[in-house]
């Protein structure tokens, strides 16, 4: 299975579980579930329906009172704080436009007769889709015009060494919209590296807000990227430092700084989990606001590599929330040959976050292959890693699946006997 498919499926297991509610779990009112008040009294059983089978009801939705709140509006704070905080980021027409698409698109998403090709489809916990091509030209150049984004990109990949940025490109524009109703998302990071730079601008007043972990920038977040030092010749990992100059991409030497030292073995996983091993120990790490309540066109510019999650949207709500979506990736120049089929230019995937399911995936991928060397095949234990439970499943599964395919060859079998029948009887009668 690859990668992908493994994040996906993981995610919809995830999603899929019913939500239990908590008696020490504090709603937004700050009151708890279990108040002390008496049980209210269980409603009469309605009538079955034989006909059409009863949708599900949908589990409430009371979201966790948050109190913390990091700010930041200083660019040069941006990678000690994870992220930057925007106002009035574009022109307020275009809110106005995107608003309007967002809008639409709702409107047409449960009418059958009018399918938008570029309409909401389900991710996490909320619904995404691509902002039209005429307006998302007309965003992203209002986007490469701001002077906030343009001095975050020079600061964060512009510095140090001989770095050869010269600009940035805007993509993945996306409208989401998080429907009342919605859990919050699971903690995550949008990427392992510094790969680019994710803004979020509201597109409605007094939206919930992003909500972040606090950010450790002295942490080797790992680039799966190896570069050949100028010195010593060996192939190493390029730091993340080292990545976002860009020295992978062009003529800039690069120096590992420890030619005379046992080279450093290569080792993704380990790397990854030591960055963001703490989403395996604590789902609830990403426990502050990110900034100021915001007004529509506010939003912030962060990190790839910040652990945040999407805030949901409370059943009380009346409304989606509303936000676009966009990435900025660095553009380079002096850049060298590269060989043919090498890809160097690592960029953002939005089916490739790092969250727990994610970093488990590598790890046990990592295990596999250290028993693999040593002659062993743990994949003959599947039972015991995926759980004995999830074995008998999939075993009843596949009778399931052979029975179904015997019953519709009966099924067949029936229909040709019920014909000949049929005709039999005809031919009896016309003779008559």
């Amino acid at each position: 299975m690859s990668l992908r498919m493994a994040l996906k499926r993981s995610l919809e297991d995830e999603e899929g579980r019913p939500k239990k509610r908590s008696a020490y779990t504090p709603s937004l009112t700050g009151k708890k579930y279990d108040d002390g008040a008496p049980a209210p009294a269980p409603a009469p059983a309605a009538a079955k329906n034989t006909s059409r089978r009863a949708p599900k009801e949908a589990p409430i939705v009371e979201l966790v009172q948050i109190d913390k709140c990091i700010k930041n509006n200083m660019v040069s704070r941006i990678e000690k704080a994870g992220f930057v905080e925007m106002t009035q980021v574009l022109p307020s027409q275009f809110i106005d436009s995107l608003r309007s698409e967002a809008e639409e698109k709702l409107s047409s998403l449960n009418n059958r007769q009018k399918k938008a090709a570029d309409g909401f489809i389900k991710i996490s916990n909320a619904l995404q889709a691509i902002v039209s091509k005429d307006l998302a030209e007309k965003v992203s150049l209002a986007l490469m015009g701001s002077d906030k984004i343009h001095d975050s990109m020079k600061h964060v990949f512009g510095k140090g060494g001989e770095s050869s940025y010269e600009g940035f490109v805007v993509e993945s524009l996306k409208l989401l919209a998080t429907p009342p109703g919605s859990p919050p998302q699971l903690p995550h990071a949008d990427d392992h590296c510094t790969s680019c730079l994710v803004g979020i601008v509201h597109l409605k007043d007094d939206q919930l807000r992003t909500r972040i972990a606090k950010y450790d920038n002295k942490k080797d977040y790992p680039t799966g990227i190896t570069s050949t030092c100028d010195n010593c010749q060996r192939d190493e990992q390029l730091p993340d430092a080292d990545y976002k100059r860009g020295v992978h991409l062009t003529t800039e030497k690069w120096y590992c700084g420890h030619c005379n030292k046992p080279a450093r073995p290569y080792d993704f996983e380990k790397k990854l989990t030591l960055a963001f091993g703490e989403l395996l120990e604590n789902p609830d790490i990403a426990d502050a606001h990110a900034g100021e309540i915001p007004k529509a066109n506010d939003g912030i510019l962060a990190l790839p590599t910040m652990i945040h999650c999407g805030p949901g949207n409370p059943s009380a709500s009346t409304e989606h929330r509303l936000v676009l979506f966009f990435t900025v990736r660095p553009l380079y120049k002096n850049t060298k040959q590269l060989t043919a089929g090498v890809k160097k230019q690592h960029k953002y995937n939005e089916d490739l976050q790092i969250h727990a399911p994610c970093i488990l995936y590598h790890q046990f991928q990592k295990t596999l292959r250290i028993y693999e060397h040593a002659g062993c095949n743990l994949r003959n234990y599947s039972s015991f890693i995926v759980g004995a439970n999830a074995a008998d499943l999939t075993r009843l599964k596949t009778d399931l699946a052979r029975a179904r395919s015997t019953i519709a060859s009966q099924e067949k079998k029936i229909e040709k006997l019920m014909l000949r029948l049929g005709e039999g009887d005809k031919d009896t009668s016309s003779k008559k």
